[in-house]
């Protein structure tokens, strides 16, 4: 009897139809192609999923639904349902009471009296043989310190004595403790240690490293004069020849005006009308050298430590 999957597979060769493309085209996994195509139905989830993949196959190769569904159906019968029926089973179990007795209850308070008691005699054995707990909250381990004074802060367990590089510091009633301590520039180790009942075998030690480093300080920086030259043309223009450093600054007809220039070295300077020019430095009027030639004067000034010489 011919299978659906062989009607597929069958009708898909007969249209030159890959698997690869029916896959494509009908947004079904090739491998789910390949199972139906086969007969193999028992990958499939559910029936629903199975049933809706033959459906879209079989209408992707113009096949009728319907006839392959049915098809489908008459060569893969569902199996029938076994109905499992339980059967109610009843197990009768003989009651069985337990005799309270006076001298019962006193067997069984003894026995969380004496268990109570061993419980705390062992707490407090343990306590007082584990070594105390001890933590630094400040500062951390392998700091670094730019001041010469640091604060040590730390918190251990009640009745606990504490020691900084060998020195008793105090505890508070919770077990905290600081104390300041100096530092040496470079490398320092601070050794913090907690004892209980003052017994070297039950201590806890803590070491930290700290860095200290001095501050470097700043060079100041010097303060540097600025020395300025002011040029005054009054009354009249003027032809100004201005030279600062080596530096031309002017050469030209200048009309009546205030300038001013800074200078480090040496001033060159030329009027041609010495009688309405005026020059001077750092607020002081400098003094023109006297000329034969009609209204028209020149200098030549330099600077040593902030004063200025001119000839």
């Amino acid at each position: 009897m011919i299978t659906v999957g062989e009607v597929l597979k069958n009708k898909r060769e007969r249209l030159k139809i890959s698997l690869d493309t029916a896959s494509t085209e009908t947004k079904i996994q090739k491998r789910f192609l390949q199972y139906i195509e086969k007969d193999e139905f028992f990958p499939f989830e559910s029936e629903v999923f199975l049933t809706g993949f033959i459906k879209i196959y079989a209408k992707y190769l113009n096949l009728d639904v319907k006839k392959i569904l049915a098809l489908y159906r008459r060569t893969n019968p569902k199996p029938k349902e076994e109905k499992n029926e339980k059967k109610d089973i009843y197990v009768t179990k003989k009651e069985r009471r337990l005799n309270i007795t006076p001298k019962t209850v006193i067997i069984i308070l003894l026995i969380l009296s004496s268990a109570l008691i061993i419980g705390y005699i062992a707490t407090q054995i343990y306590k007082f043989q584990k070594p105390p707990l001890l933590t630094i909250s400040s500062p951390q381990n392998e700091s670094t310190a730019t001041e010469e004074n640091v604060k040590i802060v730390g918190k251990t367990e009640k009745d606990v004595s504490i020691e900084i590089n060998d020195v008793v510091v105090e505890t508070n009633e919770e077990g905290e403790f600081e104390k300041e301590i100096a530092l040496v520039e470079g490398s320092n180790l601070v050794k913090v240690k907690a004892k209980k009942n003052n017994n070297s075998i039950l201590e806890t030690v803590e070491t930290i490293k700290i860095t200290y480093k001095k501050p470097t300080e700043e060079p100041q920086e010097e303060e540097i004069t600025v020395n300025k030259i002011k040029l005054e043309v009054f009354d009249s223009a003027a032809w100004i020849k201005l030279d600062i450093d080596d530096e031309n600054k002017l050469s030209q007809v200048v009309q009546p005006s205030e300038m001013e220039y800074e200078i480090r070295n040496k001033i060159h300077i030329t009027t041609g009308r010495v009688s309405n020019t005026r020059v001077y430095f750092n607020g002081e009027p400098l003094a023109w050298p006297p000329t034969t030639e009609k209204g028209v004067v020149g200098m030549e000034c330099t600077i040593v430590e902030n004063s200025i010489k001119c000839e």
